[in-house]
């Protein structure tokens, strides 16, 4: 309830619908995604998106991947269509430094395109979780 009194979500319950397609090739690898959120009710507007990235693994440990990404509220705003560039670094066993940086080159309710970014650290659980399924049965 919070989170919409301050304007960072909307007051009522969506449902996303995510299709991701990924080929693999010698030397890129290219991703498209697209889904599509269904307004439960009168106060949510449906939304779609698009994105098309493109990566490429340049060491063991640096992958850059570059994205444009597309996002259309349905009677509503967001119209924001953005260009980025990123990528994944792996510090060490089971840690990954994930950063990007972008700008909108559509314009939002201001009329000035937005910059984005962030920087994370990923931590990927002994085994990638595996050893959870493994264990015998009681």
């Amino acid at each position: 309830m919070g989170s919409s009194k301050n304007g960072i979500a909307e007051p009522a319950s969506r449902f996303f619908l995510p299709i991701e397609i990924t080929k693999s090739f010698p030397k890129i690898d290219l991703n498209f995604e697209a889904g599509y959120f269904f307004a439960w009710d009168s106060r949510s507007h449906p939304e779609r998106i698009l994105g098309f990235a493109a990566g490429h693994q340049f060491t063991p440990k640096l992958e850059i991947i570059g994205e444009v990404y597309n996002d259309r509220a349905m009677g509503s705003l967001p119209h924001d269509t953005t260009f980025d560039a990123g990528g994944r670094y792996r510090l060490g066993k089971g840690f990954i430094l994930l950063f990007m940086a972008g700008r909108s080159f559509s314009s939002n309710t201001s009329g000035q395109p937005n910059f984005l970014g962030y920087l994370g650290v990923q931590v990927l659980l002994k085994n990638y979780g595996r050893h959870l399924q493994d264990a015998p049965a009681p």
